[in-house]
């Protein structure tokens, strides 16, 4: 190498990193006919001088090729053809690929990182609008469900009301044929109400409308409140209900933790046969609050213990009407006091739902 091929190889730190301006440098330290960079990444122009076809598999000598690369990471391909090239001209061309290789790597990166970027800014756009169509979707839906259920329980509750009038025999005494008839409307008619109930709560932890309001209760208060409340439907089945509670005080919405325990207390009666019995357990530590309903039910198999907390999943064995939504409004319930529930069941061994409830002072 003399002082003229340092003199221009110094020159490409001063160019811009194009092709147009690295080809004319080049041209002043070899004489070639055409030259070529192409690079790894398809999306990424190539840049040519005194361009024609050409097939980089097979390219007819004479000809030089280089890889260029950084630190054993290739990104691109520098080719020149045309006559014989000297043995001063390999060494040059290797030299110049390497100069080559250093001053467009930050060029490229920028490239793919600019690259990158878009694609991602892109994908986030589409999430956003995916998104909002959800949102939207599921808005409409809970306001048409809200919309419904308030429609369905205003008649129902006067149906209710009037059936409950014929029972107390207001309006005259009734045979036990009538008897048996107003029972069955009390009984379906209560059941629809309850269906549509819970269609409401979803609607409303769906449209983020449920807020709790915290005081500070008895958990024997709130227990043995619920099992008045639900004693009726558990005697209608000969159904034993107890409790082995730590007499204790708790910080939470007291009307959402009665729900809970009404729903996992309905819960089992429904699936526990005659005679059956069902415990309601409480303890209370430093940290945590347990409280479980304990039956000895048909019990549940353990490919279903997850799937019952999702909305409108059931119970292979069951053959009542439901909505499905009772277990996902008490998860959703349980979570607002940011709390956890799980269940512990094998089939024909009972069930025991267990809450655990930070202690919140």
């Amino acid at each position: 190498m003399n002082s003229y091929d340092f003199e221009q190889l110094n020159e490409f730190f001063t160019i811009k990193p194009e092709g147009n301006e690295i080809f004319r440098v080049l041209k002043k330290l070899i004489d070639f006919d055409s030259a070529y960079i192409f690079f790894v990444n398809p999306l990424h122009l190539e840049y040519s001088y005194n361009p024609r076809e050409i097939d980089i598999e097979n390219i007819k000598e004479p000809y030089l090729k280089e890889n260029l690369s950084v630190k054993n990471t290739v990104f691109g391909i520098l080719i020149i053809t045309g006559k014989e090239f000297s043995e001063h001209d390999q060494r040059i061309f290797k030299i110049c690929a390497s100069i080559i290789s250093n001053i467009t790597k930050d060029i490229e990166i920028s490239k793919i990182i600019k690259m990158q970027v878009e694609a991602l800014r892109e994908g986030y756009e589409k999430v956003q609008e995916s998104n909002r169509k959800i949102l939207e979707a599921e808005k409409v839906k809970s306001n048409f469900l809200s919309h419904i259920s308030h429609e369905l329980r205003t008649p129902l509750n006067s149906i209710l009301g009037f059936s409950d009038m014929l029972e107390k025999e207001f309006v005259g005494k009734l045979n036990e044929k009538q008897k048996e008839y107003i029972n069955d409307i009390q009984t379906a008619g209560l059941h629809l109400l309850g269906m549509i109930n819970e269609i409401l709560d979803m609607s409303k932890i769906e449209a983020n409308a449920v807020k709790l309001n915290l005081r500070t209760f008895d958990i024997n208060q709130v227990v043995l409140e619920t099992i008045n409340i639900i004693q009726p439907l558990a005697a209608k089945k000969k159904l034993n209900l107890t409790t082995d509670i730590k007499d204790f005080e708790i910080k939470a919405d007291y009307q959402k933790i009665q729900q809970i325990l009404f729903n996992l207390l309905s819960n089992a009666i429904k699936f526990t046969p005659q005679n059956g019995k069902i415990t309601v357990k409480a303890r209370k530590d430093n940290k945590n609050i347990t409280i479980s309903v304990q039956d000895n039910g048909i019990g549940i198999d353990k490919k279903y213990h997850k799937k019952i907390f999702e909305k409108f999943e059931q119970f292979a064995q069951q053959n009542e009407s439901s909505t499905g939504l009772g277990l996902a409004i008490t998860k959703e319930l349980v979570k607002l006091h940011n709390g956890k529930i799980k269940v512990k069941s094998e089939p024909s061994s009972g069930s025991t739902f267990i809450i655990s409830l930070p202690v919140v002072i």
